[in-house]
């Protein structure tokens, strides 16, 4: 959820809660007051029954003058001297509205005049009051209706236009590649949490370029200077396993010391060949045939094939040409299959070609358990049993995100599946 889409609900939960509440009370003091002035209404109609009452005239002289309905009941003694209010609904008689009801709030009290004492109570509609309460609240409700649509629409481009440099530096973002030379410009902002952030990200982003040049160049440094010496001390240590006068011993030790130089060697050039593919060094393309790239790669590799007596097994339904860098294409076509073919079955075992219009794939049999998907493509990252310098899937990997294709690893019932979609 976008941060303006839940700023946005906040908002108007907030707003619909804080106007319910206001609806509410406006509502109660609504009523509050009709109350009020009826209560007002009923005891000057009081103060009128009094009086006429001193003045000796009738029950039908005043209550035509006060319009009210009068009930006056002479009683033996006055027991009480506080006036008490009540509403109730009581049924309008007639056929016209029977079964309607109306709403009654009355006054009842006792007096005591000329030596009689009386129970009075004093009876007023008040069947408006709740149609006004209701009108009102209608009124509310629909002002409230409004003012949350117009609040969220006014909201929603007001919160637009003060993200706009937010949402810019996001994109500038995601949008990076520390490959590039280009520095992060962001939108001039008035907003100073705004300003700090792109201030900060810039800092951020110019010490990560400047670490990740120096460790680039430190690495190229490192390899172009080791390749002169790691090839004299190679070639001396060829010239010496020539000797005769050594003993095993000796000749063992020549041995594994000339083994771990090629292993470095070869390490060592596979780092400065990622390096240039990185660096982008290799733009020269040409029309791939990958059919006929496959049967070359399959007869160079055809005495180590026949050694482990696998079955090739080729479903070619596609011919399409690539535009490819041959150098690269050749060392990842390589090293798909040498894979295939070094960690296939010691013997009987099967190697699966398949080519398609938009993919291609790679499948061989295999004792070994399913690589962890994890660390598939890290660097250096190889099986214990394994001698080879744990660098090969990861260039495989760096090769096929340089032509822009999609790799996938699967393994079931002990075959071991690279699909690379073109």
């Amino acid at each position: 959820m976008k941060l303006l889409t839940k700023t946005n609900i906040y908002t108007s939960v907030t707003t619909i809660i804080l106007f319910s509440l206001g609806v509410f009370f406006v509502f109660k003091v609504i009523l509050l007051k009709f109350d009020s002035e009826q209560d007002e209404h009923l005891l000057s109609a009081k103060e009128i029954i009094i009086k006429s009452l001193k003045e000796g005239k009738s029950v039908e002289q005043f209550s035509s003058n006060i319009g009210e309905k009068i009930q006056i009941v002479e009683i033996y003694k006055q027991t009480t001297t506080v006036n008490s209010f009540k509403e109730y609904y009581q049924e309008i008689i007639g056929e016209e509205k029977a079964g309607e009801s109306i709403i009654l709030r009355e006054l009842s009290f006792q007096c005591s005049i000329n030596d009689k004492a009386y129970a009075i109570t004093v009876s007023v509609s008040v069947s408006k009051k709740q149609e006004i309460g209701e009108y009102v609240v209608g009124i509310v409700i629909l002002f409230l209706f409004i003012s949350i649509i117009v609040l969220f629409i006014v909201y929603r481009f007001i919160s637009a236009y003060i993200f706009s440099p937010f949402y810019d530096t996001l994109s500038k973002i995601k949008s990076w590649n520390i490959k590039k030379s280009e520095s992060l410009t962001f939108k001039e902002t008035e907003i100073k949490e705004f300003r700090l952030l792109n201030d900060t990200i810039q800092d951020l982003t110019q010490q990560i370029k400047s670490d990740y040049r120096n460790l680039k160049e430190f690495t190229e440094n490192v390899s172009h200077e080791a390749q002169t010496p790691l090839s004299i001390i190679s070639t001396k240590i060829e010239l010496l396993m020539q000797e005769k006068n050594y003993s095993v011993k000796q000749h063992d030790s020549i041995q594994q010391i000339f083994q771990a130089t090629q292993r470095l060697y070869k390490l060592n050039q596979v780092l400065i060949l990622m390096s240039r593919i990185e660096n982008k060094q290799f733009i020269s393309t040409e029309k791939i045939d990958l059919i006929t790239c496959f049967e070359e790669k399959l007869e160079e590799l055809e005495d180590f094939i026949e050694a482990k007596q696998i079955t090739i097994i080729k479903e070619f339904n596609s011919n399409v040409p690539k535009d490819l860098n041959p150098i690269l294409s050749n060392i990842l076509f390589n090293n798909l299959f040498i894979n295939a073919i070094k960690y296939n079955l010691e013997s009987g075992g099967t190697l699966k070609i398949i080519l398609d219009n938009d993919s291609f794939s790679i499948e061989n049999t295999s004792d070994r358990v399913e690589i962890n998907k994890r660390f598939l493509y890290e660097r250096f990252t190889k099986s214990s049993t394994s001698a080879s310098l744990g660098v090969g899937l990861s260039l495989i990997k760096k090769i096929i995100d340089y032509f822009n294709w999609q790799i996938a690893y699967s393994h079931k019932d002990g075959v071991h599946k690279f699909k690379i979609y073109l």
